[in-house]
């Protein structure tokens, strides 16, 4: 029969590589979000019909008391969103870690 204390152990080590596994690729505390906004163009449809507003993907994070929100291009979407996930990966580990 396998203890207890065992099974904790190897969850624990479980844990650990895939918390060094993280080391690795880049991370990112924040949210991606999509946003429509206007353009400021005021011959544009968009100054008229909100339904025509502008899609736009931001990386927003909560620094220093405020809220700032990046522009992400297109081709850095998959890479940011990647970041964001693996930092998310880490506080899960971490929690884990912390309830063993």
């Amino acid at each position: 029969m396998i203890s207890d204390r065992g099974q904790i152990e190897r969850r624990r080590r479980r844990l650990r590589a895939e918390l060094r596994a993280l080391s690795e690729p880049p991370l990112m505390r924040g949210s991606v979000v999509e946003r429509l906004r206007r353009c400021g163009r005021a011959n544009c449809a968009c100054a008229r019909d909100p339904r025509a507003r502008h899609g736009g993907t931001f990386f927003t994070v909560h620094l220093q008391g405020a809220t700032q929100a990046e522009h992400v291009r297109p081709d850095d979407q998959a890479a940011v969103r990647a970041a964001v996930a693996a930092y998310q990966q880490l506080w899960t580990l971490n929690n884990a870690l912390t309830a063993l």
